[in-house]
């Protein structure tokens, strides 16, 4: 089939006519003209400013007791969560201890007004905190009373959750507009950069840009043809009739955690004033699994494809049409990052502990990789004129090369610096209650190194965060009470809002409109069961509720006007996510 479709020359001219032309986004050195594509499918060769700022939201886990209690652990201490949120809390051990903290999520999500297409469930099993308090100085006399050594691996933040869903772009006769199709992106983009095939009539993608295989894929899947006679915009689509109305199917997987190993060091002063630091260094592994589809019906002529001739309106039977298309898309993220933490507790009064922790931004290296693949199925409408059963279809497809950045090419960049504030009352050995709030700075997440081949400069990723992001504000409150002395019964909460000035227009920015969370709310709920003076076991359930941004799949805008071009309808996802712990602890 590698010769196209140029024989059906009527299709040339109605093209011509039928698609609007655009270049490509901000990754071409001198676009033709001024336009950008932005929405979640596509420009996933590279990572972008959304990426940067959902990679920084870190959400500690830490033991089951600090999960019990909602996190809000800034004031308190004597708990081994204490290194990853205030090291200061160290300081309040008077001996040593070992816990283990194995974890089970179950991430669960839901799209508004759409219906389910593939699984929306996830379940893993991790360790959210592994670690070891070691008192390694103790004096009864003088005012510095002890110091704290402490080692441990925390949970800082979990990717795994699954979206899947379908929404379908009904055609209208009555108004003959056509429905949106990435089709139409794919040919604006290969009309902006100017590509041709060879000799061959083939796309060799190792000399294309990254950030066009997937049109060039659709070249390959007989999605996009080029008709040498269209002139200086030759790319069209061939084989999805004006007629149609389009099913768009999108999975998105995600997988991968950063885990942050901590060296904290803690000390008391006369049982007043407690400080600490901790070193943390980080490992960050996320990877994305997407998949696009597109399925094409064309209920008001028996299921045939046609093009319409918009200068004498009539509408004329395509010889070919397309049934289907898959666009799989992989993106892995591997890296490493550090960062410091300084604390400080105060006992002013009896039973009142007041806290402080600064988290200096964490300095990252990320390496970066992506994938892509297509597969089409092609119908002949004469076949589906006719009736014929069964229809003979063909399966058309490629994949691309695989783009990586790492090594001298990788990516570097800071996240926000982080203030915590916190207040607890202890009433005896009854009940304790406890009050955190934590503030963000979102947009001084900073590049630092960008890869040689991307245009885009850290100015532009600055400036871009400076418009889009804002600090955000988290409150967590707990609760512990011990009903009997060996048992202890603990709530706890939190809030976190939106790291976005301003939603609706972040859905339409170009070069962005990627999902990033926007709003988070949690509850807990744990028990802690003493069973001697050395073991005690915590178990906690979390239930946190995450909020995408508004989202289009994909779409194309005139920079100079400002005007959308071909683009889809909006998307909201949830994600709800349902952790429950178990902390072991061995006191010696």
């Amino acid at each position: 089939m590698k010769t196209r479709i140029i024989k059906t020359g009527f299709l040339c001219a109605a093209l011509a006519v039928l698609m609007p032309l655009m270049p490509l986004h901000a990754q071409t050195d001198k676009p033709k003209i001024n336009f950008g594509f932005g929405g979640s499918v596509l420009n996933r060769d590279m990572l972008w400013a959304s990426d940067f700022a959902q990679l920084s939201r870190t959400h500690l886990f830490g033991t089951a007791r600090a999960m019990g209690m909602g996190g809000a652990f800034t004031s308190l201490g004597a708990d081994l969560t204490s290194m990853a949120l205030n090291p200061a809390g160290l300081g309040m051990y008077r001996g040593g201890e070992f816990s283990l903290t194995p974890l089970v999520t179950v991430a669960h999500a839901s799209t508004d007004g759409t219906s389910s297409w593939q699984s929306n469930n996830r379940v893993r099993f991790a360790f959210a905190n592994v670690g070891v308090a070691l008192n390694i100085y103790e004096s009864g006399s003088r005012k510095l009373t002890s110091l704290t050594l402490g080692l441990g691996l925390n949970r800082v933040a979990d990717f795994n959750n699954r979206y899947s869903f379908s929404s379908e772009s009904l055609f209208d006769p009555a108004s003959g507009a056509y429905m949106p199709t990435i089709g139409d992106i794919f040919t604006q983009q290969l009309n902006s950069w100017g590509v041709r095939p060879n000799s061959s009539n083939q796309l060799l993608m190792p000399d294309l840009h990254p950030s066009v295989w997937p049109a060039a894929l659709g070249y390959d899947g007989y999605m996009v043809d080029y008709f040498p006679d269209g002139g200086a915009n030759p790319w069209g689509v061939a084989r999805i009739g004006g007629n149609a109305s389009v099913l768009h199917s999108m999975d998105v997987v995600n997988s991968g955690s950063i885990n942050e190993f901590d060296i904290s060091l803690g000390g008391n002063i006369s049982n007043i004033v407690y400080f600490g630091a901790t070193v943390g260094i980080q490992s960050v592994y996320k990877r994305t699994a997407m998949t696009y589809q597109e399925e094409y019906g064309y209920f008001n002529t028996n299921g045939v494809a046609q093009s319409l001739n918009r200068t004498d309106g009539t509408w004329q039977n395509l010889t070919e049409q397309l049934e289907m298309m898959n666009l799989y898309q992989r993106m892995t993220i591997d890296g490493s990052g550090v960062n410091f933490k300084l604390g400080v507790v105060v006992r002013p009064v009896k039973g009142l502990r007041v806290g402080v922790a600064f988290h200096t931004p964490t300095y990252y290296s990320l390496d970066y990789s992506y994938r892509a693949g297509i597969t089409t199925n092609i119908l002949k409408t004469e076949d589906i004129a006719s009736g014929k059963s069964p229809v003979q279809g063909v399966q058309a497809g490629n994949d691309s090369p695989t783009a990586s950045n790492e090594g001298p090419d990788s990516w570097n960049y800071t996240s926000p610096a982080r203030l915590m504030l916190g207040a607890s009352y202890t009433f005896g050995n009854f009940a304790i209650v406890s009050v955190d709030y934590e503030r963000d700075w979102y947009n001084s997440i900073r590049v630092k190194g960008v890869p040689r081949y991307n245009s885009l400069s850290s100015e532009d990723y600055k400036s871009e965060i400076r418009d889009c992001f804002q600090a955000t504000n988290t409150l967590r409150a707990g609760v512990e009470v011990k009903p009997l002395p060996f048992l202890a019964v603990r709530l706890g909460g939190g809030y976190t809002g939106s790291m976005l000035k301003d939603r609706t227009r972040y859905a339409n920015q170009v070069n962005g409109g990627m999902p990033v969370t926007c709003e988070s709310r949690y509850v807990s709920a744990g028990v802690g069961l003493i069973f001697s003076r050395s073991v005690s076991l915590d178990i906690a359930y979390q239930n946190v509720a995450d909020k995408l941004s508004s989202y289009r799949l994909f779409f194309s805008r005139d920079y100079n006007t400002g005007d959308m071009q071909t683009w889809t309808g909006a998307y909201d996802t949830s994600i709800t996510q349902h952790y429950i712990s178990m902390t072991l602890n061995f006191r010696f």
